[in-house]
């Protein structure tokens, strides 16, 4: 038995070196087979433990159970270089995906409304404060305000009746200036072609600001008036009658420059005016009409200005 193993050992020594002869891989192979009829036949009781142990060794030796294992490859190190920096992008990239989509989500829905010349609207907002646009205006807010604050941006002109909340703010945003009240009603007059800004209050209270800066607080019957080329302000009286009189289609003008009238009539009447005198434009005119005509505008405000007019189509020539 010990010289059968000896010989088993050295068989197997040359198979894992692969120097076995052809008639010892034969040899092999009938074992083999043998082995395997031998384990179909019935047990009989004249195999012994030895000659058992004697199979199960050859056959561990030249047949070994095939064991699932995962095969472990190892990348040379410059290409695992190239997988890390891939796998860094990837996450970088996923990242900026996921956060641009989360604040996709949670952007605030906005709604636009505005007025062509001549035109008048007035809108509720969801907190129950009422705007009216004069022409040419625009106007855009959220569809539901924020928890701590109210914002809307304007561009033209509005009037304002805010509702008093005392925890939320409403602010207005301009091109120059913003507006802060807690409720009051008050007129902004901002269109970008006009050379002033102005604020007018009506009833309440309102800050206004510059570049985030309280620049004036304001009550009933307080205006100022922001001069866009040299960035300062001027604070007056005004009639609140008057700065409410356009919502009734009224034309309020009360020692204004004719530069100036002339602008608020391109809006009103959808024309144009021509200057052939440049000093007409600093003529200042007081005027206050109701659903006339234009014909009848001009008329009326050449007569107190002492200029000449011609309405040609949408064309007005003064001089």
């Amino acid at each position: 038995m010990q010289e059968e193993r000896k010989y088993l050992d050295e068989l197997f020594q040359k198979y894992r070196q692969g120097t076995v002869t052809e008639k010892e891989k034969e040899l092999i192979a009938r074992w083999l087979e043998q082995l395997d009829a031998a384990e179909d036949e019935p047990e009989q009781s004249r195999l012994d433990l030895a000659a058992d142990r004697s199979r199960r060794e050859f056959r561990a030796k030249f047949q070994p159970e095939e064991i699932n294992q995962t095969k472990i490859v190892s990348l040379p190190l410059w290409l695992r270089s190239v997988a890390a920096s891939i796998l860094a992008l990837l996450s970088i990239t996923a990242g900026f995906y996921i956060y641009h989509n989360r604040q996709a989500t949670t952007q605030t829905a906005y709604e636009q409304q505005s007025t062509g010349t001549g035109q008048m609207k007035t809108i509720t907002l969801a907190d129950g404060t009422r705007i009216t646009l004069n022409n040419r205006s625009r106007l855009k807010y959220p569809v539901s305000f924020a928890a701590d604050k109210r914002e809307v941006t304007l561009s033209g002109e509005a009037f304002f009746e805010v509702n008093h909340e005392p925890t939320r703010p409403f602010i207005v945003h301009t091109d120059k200036i913003n507006v802060q009240v807690l409720g009051t009603s008050f007129n902004i007059q901002d269109y970008p072609d006009d050379v002033d800004l102005s604020v007018a209050v009506v009833s309440g209270k309102v800050g206004v600001m510059q570049k985030n800066i309280k620049t004036a607080y304001l009550i009933a019957g307080d205006a100022l008036a922001y001069h866009r080329l040299s960035g300062k302000t001027d604070l007056f009286k005004i009639d609140g009658r008057a700065v409410t009189a356009w919502q009734q289609g009224v034309l309020v003008f009360d020692n204004e420059q004719l530069e100036s009238i002339t602008r608020k009539l391109e809006r009103f009447y959808k024309v144009s005016f021509v200057f052939k005198n440049q000093a007409l434009k600093r003529s200042e005119l007081s005027l206050k009409v109701k659903n006339q005509s234009l014909a009848v505008v001009m008329s009326a405000l050449s007569i107190s200005g002492d200029f000449h007019y011609k309405i040609s189509k949408a064309r007005v020539t003064i001089w």
